[in-house]
């Protein structure tokens, strides 16, 4: 099993951690070459006697490092959330068809390493993400754009990171919304108490107290 102890999954979080890091500084530094466009473009314009097909030209450029200096800043501050906390879920899903099995981390956020492409970490949105609401451990299915995808997950686990630092982790059928309850499952491991915190967790998600991300 993939980062099976609570010490993998801790080493794992640096790991995802430092590639968040490199993002975030790559992200910055088109940010600021994009500032510096603008304003040489700017100074171009000012400095010179330009035609007026020119100076729309100019213009035109300076409109659409402006656009894409503004898309930049929205995704740096998507990485400087996930930073701080990179995901809350985890499903291991073996797909009917696959050979394998597959870890898959759940955030506010989705994240691809900067270097492979793959991603790294599933937006709360993604279709392959409904899983971790919809299903228990066992059967389960999303809806790709390509169709229905069925397979076996195999693995839940809940994680509170905050500050960069992993407080506690959780592995559990259900999804523990509860905060108070999520503590009480990480310290007490007796299969007694996760009966209990598991028939709580259900009379919740039966009277419709949503899940907390």
């Amino acid at each position: 099993m993939f980062n099976q102890k609570e010490s993998d999954e801790r080493n794992y979080l640096k790991e995802v951690q430092k590639k968040l890091k490199t993002a975030l500084e790559q992200m910055q530094a088109k940010i600021d070459n994009y500032a510096r466009e603008i304003l040489e473009t700017k100074r171009y314009i000012y400095e010179n006697h330009l035609d007026l097909a020119e100076k729309a030209a100019n213009r035109i450029a300076v409109h659409d490092s402006v656009a894409f200096g503004e898309k930049a800043i929205k995704e740096r501050e998507k990485l400087q959330k996930l930073i701080q906390s990179p995901y809350f879920g985890r499903i291991d899903f073996a797909e009917t068809k696959a050979k394998k099995e597959e870890a898959l981390y759940i955030g506010v956020h989705g994240f691809a390493d900067p270097v492979t492409a793959h991603t790294i970490i599933f937006d709360w949105r993604a279709p392959v993400s409904s899983m971790f609401y919809d299903f228990e451990r066992g059967p389960a299915f999303y809806m790709a754009p390509l169709g229905k995808i069925e397979g076996m997950l195999t693995l839940k686990r809940q994680y509170r990171i905050r500050q960069r630092q992993m407080e506690y982790m959780i592995e559990s059928s259900l999804n523990i919304g509860d905060e108070i309850l999520q503590k009480e499952l990480s310290r007490n491991s007796d299969d007694k108490m996760k009966n209990i915190v598991a028939t709580i967790q259900r009379e919740q998600n039966t009277s419709g107290i949503p899940l907390t991300r």
